[in-house]
């Protein structure tokens, strides 16, 4: 049996190819790419990003074994993240393209301020035998033999970013509390920077604001007053021929076009994201009341927000649909107001085309899904009649008011007649002097022991007197109350037939909209028409609507 002897262990060392040589990567001739960048877009920092590029440019010719591929240089964009960085971007793109030997830049505060991005391209670039130099830290990448400095000064760089962010926010919210509005006219529809650096409104732009709030309350659907702009070549602040959906809905809940500014709606929660977020309570808001001047009235934007909460809040009216709200149709103001009186369910619209024949038809909806498994009696009408009856209603309310006008005036006219001076508070004066005079006439006869008989006429006049003033001060005190209470109720419908001549002759959406509160089918003949100032008529279906 033979046995194995251990021969003596030898190494042979297989010399490093100079063509890898990091020695040798030093002398050889080098293509630099030098890379600057500037924070913000103030003068004095575009001034730095010039010097920058004139000396990495200086630096590049004066060195032999040098040339520069290009120059790389962003300004006014942010350290954290590489995504906003374009000529960063073609950077890295162009050293995997093989183009780049060396990249060379101010410091790690230039290059990247996130930790994590910074290492992550440092490692990149080493793997593709590309360093990067940093000047104020006099580190090359490619020769270091560990990341801890490296990581020690992407960490001070990340810090001081995050520093600067926390001190930036800071000095917003101490400009919120007191009232500092910032203003965005690039994206503010209606106003301009005026001469005092103060917001004033472009009267050119403000009509857009008011036909917008204008035409939602008339009814119409925001994708409906999308395309009419379109449809009139109306541009959007930006100059964009499409109009979104969105611009509109946060023009007409944007507080800014009453004169006041809501602060700190959203906030900026990670500086590396830079994803802006809404502020659900997060953090305090600021309420700033007339800080520039108004384009819409309050009580106009109030009616708007509340038909907006109102839209938002349907609730679905077709058992087919997926989810429990509704969609508003701003296409025939009937789908709003008619409804099922046996039912509830809204009507909606049909067309029928017998023998080609076209007419439309209002049927419940609840109906039409179920049959008459759930509303059994529910009748169908003619559009043109409840047209017709909707029209008669009208004009029944018109006569109405004419007649409670010319009631007022007549009432008016009485008490002017009556007593040229009997205000209300004429009345109470004179009232208040008969009393006194009571109470002395009274005194006096107390006093001198006299026979009151000697005072009773002169008391009974006075008492006669005072007591034909209070019916006065009653009569109007009651026409006050009721002219305040008419005034009030009567204050839509005053102004929606403020315009009408004589009497209404045709139908209209936008009117029924205006006045009407909602249309209720009591039988096959029987519509109660309830108005918004609270009278209500029956109308009768195609029978002359008596």
């Amino acid at each position: 049996m033979s046995v194995y002897t251990a021969a003596a262990k030898k190494v042979t060392v297989i010399p490093a190819d100079p063509q890898y040589s990091q020695r040798d990567i030093r002398k050889q001739h080098l293509r630099v790419a030098p890379y600057c960048r500037v924070s913000t877009d103030s003068d004095e920092q575009l001034t730095s990003y010039r010097a920058q590029i004139e000396y990495y440019t200086a630096k590049i010719a004066e060195n032999p074994d040098w040339t520069m591929v290009r120059m790389y240089a962003d300004e006014g964009t942010t350290g954290t993240s590489m995504k906003k960085r374009k000529h960063f971007l073609e950077m890295i793109a162009d050293c995997e393209a093989g183009k780049i030997d060396l990249v060379i830049t101010k410091s790690t505060t230039r290059f990247a301020r996130n930790t994590l991005e910074g290492i992550q391209i440092v490692r990149k670039l080493r793997r593709l035998g590309i360093g990067v130099f940093f000047e104020k830290e006099n580190a090359n990448t490619l020769y270091m033999d560990n990341e801890m400095i490296l990581t020690f000064f992407f960490s001070q760089a990340q810090a001081e970013s995050e520093s600067l962010s926390k001190n930036v926010s800071w000095g917003h919210r101490r400009n919120y509390e007191n009232g500092k509005v910032y203003y965005q006219y690039d994206s503010f529809l209606g106003y301009k920077k005026g001469p005092d650096g103060k917001p004033e409104i472009d009267e050119e732009q403000a009509p857009i604001v008011r036909r917008i709030f204008a035409r939602y309350l008339m009814g119409d659907s925001v994708r409906k007053i999308c395309r009419d702009l379109e449809a009139d070549g109306i541009r959007t602040v930006r100059g964009c021929e499409k109009w979104s959906d969105s611009t509109v809905q946060n023009m007409l809940r944007n507080e800014k076009y009453i004169g006041d500014a809501l602060l700190q709606k959203t906030y900026v929660q990670d500086i590396f994201t830079r994803k802006s977020m809404k502020n659900l309570g997060q953090l305090p808001k600021y309420y700033v009341h007339n800080c520039h001047p108004a384009i819409i009235d309050r009580t106009t934007f109030q009616r708007v927000q509340e038909e907006i909460a109102r839209r938002s809040s349907k609730k679905k009216t077709s058992s087919k649909a997926k989810t429990e709200l509704g969609k508003y149709s701003g296409k025939y103001a009937l789908s709003e107001l008619l409804v099922c009186g046996e039912c509830g369910s809204p009507y909606r619209r049909q067309t029928y085309m017998p023998k080609g024949e076209k007419y439309h038809v209002w049927r419940c909806l609840n109906r039409l899904e179920n049959g008459t498994r759930i509303c059994k009696h529910s009748p169908t009408f003619l559009e043109t009649d409840i047209h017709d009856a909707i029209v008669a209603a009208m004009n029944e309310q018109l006569v109405r008011q004419r007649a409670k006008d010319e009631l007022k005036q007549s009432m008016y006219t009485a008490l002017a007649a009556a007593e040229p001076e009997m205000t209300l508070p004429a009345v109470e004066s004179k009232i208040k002097a008969l009393r006194d005079r009571q109470v002395e006439l009274i005194g006096l006869a107390t006093a001198e022991g006299a026979k009151f008989e000697d005072y009773d006429q002169e008391i009974s006049k006075v008492n006669e007197e005072r007591l034909r003033l209070l019916g006065i001060r009653a009569e109007l005190e009651m026409a006050q109350q009721t002219n305040s209470a008419f005034d009030q109720r009567m204050e839509e419908i005053d102004a929606a037939l403020s315009q009408e001549s004589g009497m209404i002759e045709e139908y209209d959406d936008i009117r029924t909209r205006q006045l009407i509160s909602n249309i209720k089918v009591l039988d096959k003949e029987r519509l109660l028409i309830r108005f918004k100032d609270g009278t209500e008529s029956v109308k009768h279906i195609g029978k002359g609507n008596a």
